[in-house]
């Protein structure tokens, strides 16, 4: 095996028998997950040597209160060093950024081993700053690499595992430094933190390559005024920054009063062993912290309530100390401290910076960490130096630390909504809304529309009398544009005139007579007959040559009660059934634009034509008349797509008749399907109290998925519009229940399907296939009807946007959808609704419904039992299809004693039934 490849399958090994026992681990993941723990765990362990190291070596020569001016120093260097990037030797340049600062920490501290024993007191002050910078440049680099890599969903899986290599490694380096300590001096744990390091330095090169720029080239770095710019005019950063600099100065108090109340209580000689075994016992209840907990309380509560837990417990331990002040309490806070400052506070810090985009999060984390940290750390050093000047006591650091503990409680908590407000972001910036609103017209532009009329290009024309019309300004549109060459401005132009009752033009109008265009002259008759009617010329125009000149006619004659309907009626029935399609759109006009209920028939007739255009013009005079009777065929028109829209306003046109007649077809299960699942949506059109009552009564009455989807989206529709109207939460509630139940029965069925048939390749056929994507289908389904209900209960929060991120491209709207639903939906509705999310949206990976035994999951023959006991046809069809093909005999005497459910399913359950009496079948197995 090849060099490089040894790293490769060290990391393979290590997280597929030891890492995956800790936490879920895909395989594309393991690589990445495996090389980072390695790193994390020899960076921590030689880290803990040098800390032990440096702590017994300064406080055996200088006394505690000099602490705060090297926690003062080391916050300097940090910064310092912060506004700097350093360039790579050409030779090095292909090796891994991490591998070269644990190179660079190796070659230093073992230069700091030659130095001490030739050296004065000052080596302990910078070997005490030379620990604290170290930490605060690899840590902080170390995991920006991380968050590069990994969405916010995989980092609250992963981050937990990753996190433990660095309390095995502090547990390692910690016990190695209790026996070195017991044996030689301790400088020499210096030398052996020197030798970690090198030997952790071939970590990286388990991490799988990505174009990134190991220490980048330029000579100056970050620009900190423009950086804390940036970072101030961004509450979510603003506010992460100030947390951790609160956090830095709560437990900077806690480790000096620690270290303060130790220096008066431990001997010189025994500050080694005591700091060794005090870190080794904090470092393995760090572990077990980490193992066992920080990944359930990520899942749990989530990251800010999981960030909470530390300052809370500071908080306690603080003033438990300054309440009794012994050396116990002292380590009892120190505890809090220890155990979950690199392990639970850790990881959430970092998941904090997880969900920003990249390149907010390479410009930010960098700067926030080094500015949170040490900034914090020199805050909290110049607070202690303030103090040290006045009192020793360490009661009144304790009261500074409780203080301190309970600022940053209050940040972690108020920090949730900002956390939750960068995923709506997210989402927001990727899925834009398209619908545009024009303002108001103003004069330039009125003189540009009216300029436009005189364009050569007809649409442009049309457009600019619409948009005229629309804004009211029909009356600068001049009369002369009847004049125009082209007949279907001229049609256009005498519509728009005779909806908004223009009647100036009139005497212009008059010349269009004789127009050689039969559209053009039965439109003159509508607008004359609207305006100005005439009975003589209605009457000349009977004589046209135009059956859409003379029906036109016709209406405008009766309509100005110059001739009886009944001997009207014959022609326009004649009419309508033998007219081209133009001239039974200018039939139907002429009615919307003088309506009669004496009409109603003709319309009736001209809504069965095979040109939807034509049916169109009849659902629009229809809305004019507005006749009770049309309701039924209305009705029956939803089917059409064309035709919906106008189809549903003109219903709402005939008031409490056509919603009676609508509430009614919901709840007939012999009304056509094609028909029911149209009815909501028009119902909701009427827009009342009334529509959102009748829609929600029968939600959970009806069985068909289809409808229920169609009553979640017009009850969608009418929150939207209507925000003021009343749901009833139980209801909602119910349903909510309802829908869940159902959509976790399908993902149950079809995961159980999918066992079985990995299980036996003879089950694997295209029916089963085909059975496990209806179930996946139907499954999908009904989680959109989840996110829909879950839109209805709230008018905060926008379920279908988070929906919509659940399905993007994008792994980081994914990521966001998912982290808004652990923060928004609460339990007993969010466990079950992240199991399905995770089965639908990330197969691959690993959710805590699998987590449950087994062998409490259905058989293969129970599913399929249950699933030909279904009330859905096409479940019940596939799944009978499926037992007869695998010839399961007790469960083919089932088919042929289920009930059919129609005629086709009736003939599938025969078929299938039948093959118990053929020779040599209904093997059992």
């Amino acid at each position: 095996m090849s060099a490089t490849r040894v790293p490769i399958a060290a990391a393979d090994w290590l997280s597929a028998h030891l890492l995956n026992s800790i936490g879920s681990i895909r395989p594309d993941e393991r690589r990445d997950v495996a090389g980072a723990f390695v790193t994390l765990l020899g960076f921590m362990a030689g880290h803990a040597l040098l800390e032990t190291a440096r702590d017994a070596l300064f406080l055996a020569t200088i006394p505690a209160s000099q602490l705060p001016w090297v926690y003062l120093t080391i916050a300097v260097v940090a910064l310092l060093l912060a506004q700097r990037r350093f360039s790579v030797p050409e030779r090095v340049a292909g090796w891994h950024e991490l591998t070269i600062w644990l190179v660079l920490a190796g070659i230093v501290t073992l230069i700091f081993w030659l130095l001490i024993p030739v050296a004065d007191n000052w080596i302990y002050y910078a070997l005490y700053t030379w620990s604290g910078v170290l930490a605060t440049l690899v840590v902080v680099r170390f995991w920006t690499v991380l968050g590069n890599r990994f969405t916010v969903t995989q980092a609250k899986r992963l981050f937990a595992v990753i996190g433990t290599g660095s309390v095995a490694g502090a547990i390692a380096g910690s016990a190695f430094a209790r026996l070195m300590t017991g044996l030689l001096p301790a400088r020499h744990v210096v030398l052996a933190a020197a030798a970690v390091f090198f030997v952790s330095a071939l970590g990286p090169r388990m991490l799988r390559q990505e174009p990134t720029a190991p220490l980048a080239d330029e000579k100056s770095g970050l620009d900190i005024a423009r950086l804390g710019q940036f970072i101030w005019q961004r509450p979510y950063l603003r506010r992460v920054a100030v947390l951790i600099l609160v956090a830095t100065i709560t437990v900077t108090f806690v480790d000096f009063v620690f270290k303060l109340k130790v220096s008066r209580v431990v001997s010189d000689d025994e500050l080694g062993a005591f700091f060794s075994s005090v870190y080794l016992s904090l470092n393995v209840l760090s572990l077990v912290v980490q193992v066992f907990f920080v990944s359930w309380l990520f899942r749990r509560v989530g990251v800010n309530w999981a960030l909470a837990v530390v300052p809370m417990l500071l908080l306690l331990g603080a003033t438990g100390f300054v309440i009794g002040g012994s050396l116990l309490l002292v380590l009892v806070l120190k505890a809090a401290d220890g155990t979950l400052r690199h392990s639970l506070n850790r990881t959430g810090t970092e998941l904090l910076f997880v969900p920003l985009a990249v390149d907010v999060r390479g410009r930010a984390k960098a700067f926030v960490d080094v500015i949170g940290q040490r900034g914090g750390q020199a805050l909290a050093s110049l607070l202690i130096l303030v103090t040290v000047s006045v009192t020793t006591r360490e009661v009144v650091f304790g009261v500074g630390a409780a203080l301190a503990a309970a600022v940053w409680l209050y940040l972690a908590i108020d920090l949730r909504r900002y956390y939750l407000d960068v995923f709506r972001e997210t989402l927001a910036d990727e899925i834009t809304e398209t619908r545009i609103r024009f303002p108001a017209l103003d004069m330039v532009s009125l003189e540009t529309l009216v300029s436009t009329l005189n364009s050569t290009d007809d649409r442009k024309v049309i457009a600019a009398m619409d948009m005229l019309a629309a804004e009211g300004k029909v009356g600068v549109v001049p009369g002369l544009i009847l004049y125009h060459p082209s007949s279907s401005v001229v049609i256009h132009a005498l519509d728009v005139f005779t909806r908004s009752a223009r009647d100036d033009c009139a005497p212009i109008a008059e010349r269009l007579s004789a127009h050689s265009d039969p559209e053009v002259r039965a439109a003159l008759l509508r607008f004359q007959s609207s305006v100005k009617p005439e009975e003589l010329a209605l009457k000349a125009a009977l004589e046209d040559p135009s059956l859409a000149v003379r029906s036109t006619a016709l209406v405008g004659l009766v309509a100005g009660g110059w001739l009886l309907p009944a001997e009207a009626l014959k022609a326009l029935d004649d009419a309508s059934r033998s007219g081209t399609p133009e001239e039974l759109i200018a039939l139907g006009n002429a009615i919307r634009l003088q309506p009669s209920s004496v009409f109603d028939d003709v319309l009736l007739q001209l809504s069965q034509s095979n040109a939807p255009e034509v049916q169109r013009e009849a659902v629009r005079a229809m809305r004019a008349v507005r006749s009770a009777g049309y309701a039924p065929r209305l009705m029956a028109m939803l089917q059409q797509r064309a035709l919906r829209e106008e189809v549903r306003k003109t219903l709402v046109s005939l008031g409490p008749n056509a919603f009676t007649r609508l509430v009614s077809a919901l709840r007939d299960p012999a009304q056509p399907h094609g028909v029911k699942r149209h009815v909501p949506g028009a119902i909701a059109e009427f827009h009342s109290q009334q529509s959102a009552d009748a829609l929600l009564d029968h939600l959970q009455l009806e069985t068909d998925g289809m409808v229920r989807f169609k009553i979640l989206r017009a009850l969608g529709k009418l929150r939207n519009s209507e925000p003021q109207l009343e749901l009833d939460g139980k209801r909602l509630g119910q349903a909510l229940h309802d829908t869940l139940a159902v959509a976790l029965r399908f993902m149950r069925w079809r995961q159980a399907l999918d066992r079985g048939a990995g299980e036996d390749v003879t089950r694997q056929t295209e029916v089963e296939r085909a059975l496990a994507s209806l179930l996946k289908d139907k499954q999908w389904h009904a989680v959109e009807r989840l996110f829909r209900l879950l839109n209805l209960q709230t008018n905060n929060e926008d379920f279908h946007r988070i929906y919509r991120g659940l399905q993007s491209v994008s792994r980081e709207s994914q990521a966001g959808s998912r982290e808004l639903l652990e923060h928004l939906v609460v339990p007993p509705v969010k466990k079950p609704l992240l199991d399905l999310i995770d089965d639908l949206f990330d197969p691959t990976g690993v959710s805590e419904a699998n987590d449950e035994d087994t062998e409490s999951a259905p058989s293969y023959e129970s599913v399929l039992r249950e699933l030909v006991n279904s009330p859905l046809e096409s479940l019940s069809s596939f799944a009978a299809c499926h037992i007869g093909e695998l010839e399961l005999s007790e469960l083919l005497e089932l088919v042929g004693r289920t009930k059919p459910l129609s005629e086709s399913h009736a003939e599938v359950l025969r078929q299938v039934s039948g093959r118990l009496d053929e020779p040599g079948r209904g093997v059992t197995v």
